[in-house]
Protein backbone atom coordinates (compact mmCIF):
# COMPACT_ATOMS: atom_id res chain seq x y z
CA UNK A 1 0.00 0.00 0.00
CA UNK A 2 2.84 2.35 0.81
CA UNK A 3 4.27 2.07 -2.72
CA UNK A 4 0.86 2.77 -4.24
CA UNK A 5 0.42 5.83 -2.06
CA UNK A 6 3.86 7.10 -3.09
CA UNK A 7 2.93 6.65 -6.76
CA UNK A 8 -0.29 8.58 -6.25
CA UNK A 9 1.57 11.34 -4.42
CA UNK A 10 4.15 11.57 -7.20
CA UNK A 11 1.42 11.73 -9.84
CA UNK A 12 -0.41 14.43 -7.88
CA UNK A 13 2.77 16.49 -7.52
CA UNK A 14 3.44 16.21 -11.25
CA UNK A 15 -0.15 17.21 -12.04
CA UNK A 16 -0.01 20.23 -9.74
CA UNK A 17 3.36 21.21 -11.19
CA UNK A 18 2.05 21.03 -14.76
CA UNK A 19 -1.05 23.03 -13.82
CA UNK A 20 1.11 25.68 -12.16
CA UNK A 21 3.26 25.90 -15.30
CA UNK A 22 0.16 26.46 -17.44
CA UNK A 23 -1.13 29.18 -15.11
CA UNK A 24 2.29 30.86 -15.14
CA UNK A 25 2.40 30.73 -18.95
CA UNK A 26 -1.00 32.42 -19.18
CA UNK A 27 0.10 35.06 -16.68
CA UNK A 28 3.25 35.78 -18.68
CA UNK A 29 1.21 36.09 -21.88
CA UNK A 30 -1.17 38.54 -20.21
CA UNK A 31 1.78 40.53 -18.87
CA UNK A 32 3.40 40.65 -22.31
CA UNK A 33 0.11 41.75 -23.86
CA UNK A 34 -0.32 44.49 -21.27
CA UNK A 35 3.25 45.69 -21.79
CA UNK A 36 2.82 45.69 -25.56
CA UNK A 37 -0.29 47.79 -25.15
CA UNK A 38 1.35 50.27 -22.75
CA UNK A 39 4.65 50.84 -24.54
CA UNK A 40 4.02 53.56 -27.08
CA UNK A 41 6.68 54.52 -29.62
CA UNK A 42 7.12 58.15 -30.61
CA UNK A 43 5.14 59.33 -33.59
CA UNK A 44 7.42 59.32 -36.67
CA UNK A 45 8.49 62.79 -37.72
CA UNK A 46 6.85 64.25 -40.78
CA UNK A 47 4.86 67.06 -42.32
CA UNK A 48 1.19 67.33 -43.10
CA UNK A 49 0.51 65.40 -46.33
CA UNK A 50 -2.45 67.55 -47.31
CA UNK A 51 -5.65 66.13 -48.73
CA UNK A 52 -9.05 65.49 -47.22
CA UNK A 53 -8.96 64.63 -43.52
CA UNK A 54 -10.78 61.60 -42.14
CA UNK A 55 -11.10 61.00 -38.41
CA UNK A 56 -11.01 57.42 -37.14
CA UNK A 57 -12.50 56.93 -33.67
CA UNK A 58 -11.36 53.48 -32.59
CA UNK A 59 -9.22 51.59 -30.07
CA UNK A 60 -5.87 52.78 -31.38
CA UNK A 61 -3.64 52.20 -34.39
CA UNK A 62 0.01 51.51 -35.12
CA UNK A 63 0.95 54.95 -36.43
CA UNK A 64 4.47 53.67 -37.22
CA UNK A 65 3.08 51.38 -39.93
CA UNK A 66 4.61 52.29 -43.33
CA UNK A 67 1.16 52.68 -44.92
CA UNK A 68 0.03 55.07 -42.19
CA UNK A 69 2.93 57.15 -40.86
CA UNK A 70 3.19 59.44 -43.90
CA UNK A 71 -0.58 59.98 -44.09
CA UNK A 72 -1.11 61.30 -40.56
CA UNK A 73 -2.68 64.75 -40.38
CA UNK A 74 -0.28 67.21 -38.75
CA UNK A 75 -0.23 70.81 -37.60
CA UNK A 76 2.17 73.50 -38.78
CA UNK A 77 4.89 72.25 -36.45
CA UNK A 78 4.65 68.65 -37.61
CA UNK A 79 2.77 67.43 -34.52
CA UNK A 80 0.20 64.74 -35.27
CA UNK A 81 -3.43 65.84 -35.16
CA UNK A 82 -4.91 63.03 -33.14
CA UNK A 83 -5.61 62.13 -29.55
CA UNK A 84 -5.54 59.26 -27.07
CA UNK A 85 -8.39 59.85 -24.65
CA UNK A 86 -7.34 56.86 -22.55
CA UNK A 87 -3.81 58.13 -21.86
CA UNK A 88 -4.52 61.84 -22.50
CA UNK A 89 -1.74 62.33 -25.04
CA UNK A 90 -1.40 62.68 -28.80
CA UNK A 91 -0.16 59.12 -29.37
CA UNK A 92 -3.28 56.98 -30.03
CA UNK A 93 -1.22 53.80 -30.33
CA UNK A 94 -2.04 50.10 -30.44
CA UNK A 95 0.51 47.52 -31.55
CA UNK A 96 -0.05 45.43 -34.67
CA UNK A 97 2.09 42.63 -33.22
CA UNK A 98 -0.77 41.63 -30.96
CA UNK A 99 -3.02 38.67 -31.85
CA UNK A 100 -5.29 39.24 -34.85
CA UNK A 101 -8.42 39.39 -32.72
CA UNK A 102 -7.06 42.25 -30.60
CA UNK A 103 -8.89 45.49 -31.30
CA UNK A 104 -5.74 47.50 -31.89
CA UNK A 105 -4.52 45.25 -34.69
CA UNK A 106 -7.96 45.33 -36.29
CA UNK A 107 -8.14 49.12 -36.19
CA UNK A 108 -4.72 49.45 -37.81
CA UNK A 109 -6.13 47.35 -40.65
CA UNK A 110 -9.13 49.67 -40.86
CA UNK A 111 -6.86 52.72 -41.05
CA UNK A 112 -5.03 51.05 -43.93
CA UNK A 113 -8.38 50.31 -45.62
CA UNK A 114 -9.31 53.99 -45.45
CA UNK A 115 -6.00 55.11 -46.90
CA UNK A 116 -5.95 52.47 -49.63
CA UNK A 117 -9.44 53.44 -50.76
CA UNK A 118 -8.53 57.11 -51.13
CA UNK A 119 -4.80 57.65 -51.39
CA UNK A 120 -4.97 61.41 -50.87
CA UNK A 121 -6.62 61.15 -47.47
CA UNK A 122 -4.93 62.24 -44.27
CA UNK A 123 -5.82 60.46 -41.07
CA UNK A 124 -6.88 61.92 -37.72
CA UNK A 125 -6.68 58.95 -35.30
CA UNK A 126 -8.57 59.08 -31.99
CA UNK A 127 -8.20 56.31 -29.39
CA UNK A 128 -11.05 55.52 -27.01
CA UNK A 129 -12.36 52.90 -24.64
CA UNK A 130 -15.49 51.78 -26.54
CA UNK A 131 -17.29 51.07 -23.25
CA UNK A 132 -16.77 54.57 -21.82
CA UNK A 133 -19.77 56.70 -22.73
CA UNK A 134 -18.13 59.99 -21.77
CA UNK A 135 -15.00 59.18 -23.74
CA UNK A 136 -16.99 58.37 -26.88
CA UNK A 137 -18.67 61.77 -26.73
CA UNK A 138 -15.38 63.56 -26.02
CA UNK A 139 -13.82 61.83 -29.02
CA UNK A 140 -16.49 63.18 -31.34
CA UNK A 141 -16.17 66.64 -29.80
CA UNK A 142 -12.41 66.48 -30.39
CA UNK A 143 -12.91 65.88 -34.12
CA UNK A 144 -14.67 69.26 -34.31
CA UNK A 145 -11.33 70.89 -33.45
CA UNK A 146 -9.58 69.13 -36.35
CA UNK A 147 -9.75 69.48 -40.16
CA UNK A 148 -11.79 66.25 -40.40
CA UNK A 149 -15.42 66.46 -41.45
CA UNK A 150 -15.70 62.76 -42.26
CA UNK A 151 -15.70 60.64 -39.10
CA UNK A 152 -15.42 56.85 -39.22
CA UNK A 153 -16.62 55.07 -36.06
CA UNK A 154 -16.18 51.27 -36.52
CA UNK A 155 -17.55 50.47 -33.05
CA UNK A 156 -20.83 49.04 -31.84
CA UNK A 157 -22.58 47.46 -28.88
CA UNK A 158 -26.02 46.58 -27.54
CA UNK A 159 -26.15 49.16 -24.74
CA UNK A 160 -28.02 52.35 -25.58
CA UNK A 161 -26.70 53.96 -22.40
CA UNK A 162 -23.10 53.65 -23.64
CA UNK A 163 -23.93 55.81 -26.66
CA UNK A 164 -26.32 58.40 -25.19
CA UNK A 165 -23.65 61.07 -24.71
CA UNK A 166 -22.31 60.32 -28.19
CA UNK A 167 -25.78 61.12 -29.52
CA UNK A 168 -25.74 64.47 -27.74
CA UNK A 169 -22.28 65.23 -29.14
CA UNK A 170 -23.46 64.31 -32.64
CA UNK A 171 -26.19 66.93 -32.40
CA UNK A 172 -23.45 69.53 -31.91
CA UNK A 173 -21.53 68.64 -35.10
CA UNK A 174 -24.14 68.72 -37.89
CA UNK A 175 -21.43 69.50 -40.44
CA UNK A 176 -19.72 66.13 -39.80
CA UNK A 177 -20.60 63.06 -41.84
CA UNK A 178 -20.61 60.23 -39.30
CA UNK A 179 -20.08 56.81 -40.86
CA UNK A 180 -21.35 54.09 -38.52
CA UNK A 181 -21.57 50.28 -38.72
CA UNK A 182 -24.94 48.54 -38.82
CA UNK A 183 -23.50 46.24 -36.14
CA UNK A 184 -23.05 42.52 -35.70
CA UNK A 185 -24.58 40.88 -38.77
CA UNK A 186 -26.29 38.06 -36.85
CA UNK A 187 -27.70 40.44 -34.25
CA UNK A 188 -28.99 42.78 -36.96
CA UNK A 189 -30.63 39.88 -38.80
CA UNK A 190 -32.31 38.80 -35.55
CA UNK A 191 -33.62 42.30 -34.93
CA UNK A 192 -31.48 43.07 -31.88
CA UNK A 193 -30.73 46.78 -31.58
CA UNK A 194 -27.13 47.71 -32.33
CA UNK A 195 -25.75 51.05 -31.20
CA UNK A 196 -24.91 53.68 -32.30
CA UNK A 197 -26.76 52.67 -35.50
CA UNK A 198 -30.07 52.25 -33.63
CA UNK A 199 -29.89 55.87 -32.47
CA UNK A 200 -30.98 56.81 -36.02
CA UNK A 201 -28.76 59.87 -36.10
CA UNK A 202 -30.02 62.11 -38.87
CA UNK A 203 -26.66 63.05 -40.36
CA UNK A 204 -25.10 59.60 -40.15
CA UNK A 205 -24.45 57.05 -42.86
CA UNK A 206 -25.05 53.51 -41.57
CA UNK A 207 -23.26 50.85 -43.57
CA UNK A 208 -22.79 47.08 -43.73
CA UNK A 209 -21.09 44.54 -45.97
CA UNK A 210 -23.36 43.34 -48.76
CA UNK A 211 -22.46 39.64 -48.51
CA UNK A 212 -23.10 39.10 -44.82
CA UNK A 213 -26.29 41.18 -45.00
CA UNK A 214 -27.95 39.59 -48.03
CA UNK A 215 -26.95 36.04 -47.02
CA UNK A 216 -28.93 36.47 -43.80
CA UNK A 217 -31.96 37.95 -45.53
CA UNK A 218 -31.74 41.02 -43.32
CA UNK A 219 -33.07 43.51 -45.86
CA UNK A 220 -36.24 41.51 -46.51
CA UNK A 221 -37.14 41.05 -42.84
CA UNK A 222 -40.18 43.06 -41.67
CA UNK A 223 -39.05 45.86 -39.41
CA UNK A 224 -35.45 45.52 -40.56
CA UNK A 225 -33.11 48.08 -38.99
CA UNK A 226 -31.86 51.07 -40.89
CA UNK A 227 -28.99 50.40 -43.29
CA UNK A 228 -28.23 53.31 -45.60
CA UNK A 229 -25.67 51.62 -47.85
CA UNK A 230 -23.94 48.31 -48.45
CA UNK A 231 -20.29 47.98 -49.40
CA UNK A 232 -19.33 45.28 -51.87
CA UNK A 233 -17.95 42.14 -50.28
CA UNK A 234 -14.87 40.17 -51.17
CA UNK A 235 -14.84 39.20 -54.83
CA UNK A 236 -17.79 41.46 -55.61
CA UNK A 237 -16.02 44.51 -57.00
CA UNK A 238 -15.99 45.35 -60.66
CA UNK A 239 -12.20 45.39 -60.26
CA UNK A 240 -11.40 42.33 -58.10
CA UNK A 241 -7.87 42.26 -56.73
CA UNK A 242 -7.49 46.01 -57.17
CA UNK A 243 -10.23 47.47 -55.01
CA UNK A 244 -10.44 46.69 -51.27
CA UNK A 245 -13.75 45.12 -50.29
CA UNK A 246 -15.67 44.74 -47.04
CA UNK A 247 -15.83 41.50 -45.07
CA UNK A 248 -17.96 42.97 -42.28
CA UNK A 249 -19.55 46.19 -41.05
CA UNK A 250 -16.31 47.57 -39.58
CA UNK A 251 -14.52 47.26 -42.91
CA UNK A 252 -17.59 48.74 -44.59
CA UNK A 253 -17.17 51.83 -42.39
CA UNK A 254 -13.53 52.22 -43.41
CA UNK A 255 -14.22 51.84 -47.13
CA UNK A 256 -17.23 54.17 -47.02
CA UNK A 257 -15.10 56.82 -45.29
CA UNK A 258 -12.44 56.57 -47.98
CA UNK A 259 -15.03 56.69 -50.74
CA UNK A 260 -16.69 59.73 -49.14
CA UNK A 261 -13.35 61.55 -49.24
CA UNK A 262 -12.85 60.48 -52.84
CA UNK A 263 -16.24 61.98 -53.69
CA UNK A 264 -14.86 65.38 -52.68
CA UNK A 265 -11.66 65.06 -54.70
CA UNK A 266 -10.86 68.34 -56.43
CA UNK A 267 -14.08 69.97 -55.26
CA UNK A 268 -15.00 72.69 -52.82
CA UNK A 269 -15.84 71.30 -49.36
CA UNK A 270 -19.34 69.85 -49.17
CA UNK A 271 -21.78 69.93 -46.29
CA UNK A 272 -22.45 66.64 -44.54
CA UNK A 273 -25.89 66.12 -46.08
CA UNK A 274 -24.74 67.02 -49.59
CA UNK A 275 -21.73 64.72 -49.28
CA UNK A 276 -23.98 61.92 -48.05
CA UNK A 277 -26.29 62.34 -51.05
CA UNK A 278 -23.42 62.39 -53.54
CA UNK A 279 -21.95 59.26 -51.98
CA UNK A 280 -25.21 57.34 -52.22
CA UNK A 281 -25.59 58.47 -55.84
CA UNK A 282 -22.53 56.34 -56.68
CA UNK A 283 -24.51 53.12 -56.15
CA UNK A 284 -23.70 50.40 -58.68
CA UNK A 285 -26.97 48.59 -57.89
CA UNK A 286 -29.65 48.32 -55.22
CA UNK A 287 -30.62 45.44 -52.96
CA UNK A 288 -33.81 44.35 -51.21
CA UNK A 289 -37.31 45.79 -50.98
CA UNK A 290 -35.97 49.11 -49.72
CA UNK A 291 -33.58 49.33 -52.68
CA UNK A 292 -30.58 49.84 -50.42
CA UNK A 293 -27.68 51.33 -52.43
CA UNK A 294 -24.64 49.11 -52.98
CA UNK A 295 -21.33 50.97 -53.27
CA UNK A 296 -18.13 49.84 -54.94
CA UNK A 297 -15.18 51.50 -53.12
CA UNK A 298 -13.37 52.34 -56.33
CA UNK A 299 -11.97 55.86 -56.31
CA UNK A 300 -11.54 56.49 -60.02
CA UNK A 301 -11.84 59.65 -62.09
CA UNK A 302 -10.71 60.10 -65.67
CA UNK A 303 -8.93 56.75 -65.69
CA UNK A 304 -6.76 57.68 -62.71
CA UNK A 305 -7.08 55.90 -59.40
CA UNK A 306 -6.94 58.27 -56.43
Amino acid sequence: MRAGQDDQLTWLQQYVGALAAIVLAFALCETALAQATRVKPPVPTGVDPGGIAIALIATGIDYTHPEIKDRLARDGEGEVIGYDLIDNDNRPYAATSLPENHDGAVDTLLARRILSTYRHARLVPVRVDPNDKVMLARALAFTATTPARIVAVPLWGESRETWEFFQQAADQVPDHLLILPAGNADAVAQGRAQFPAALNLKGALIVAAVNETTERGTLARPGAPRIDALMLGRGGSWFPGIVPTAADATEAVALAAGLAACTQHGKAPLGAQELREQLLALAVRKEGPRETPVLDPLCLYGGTRY
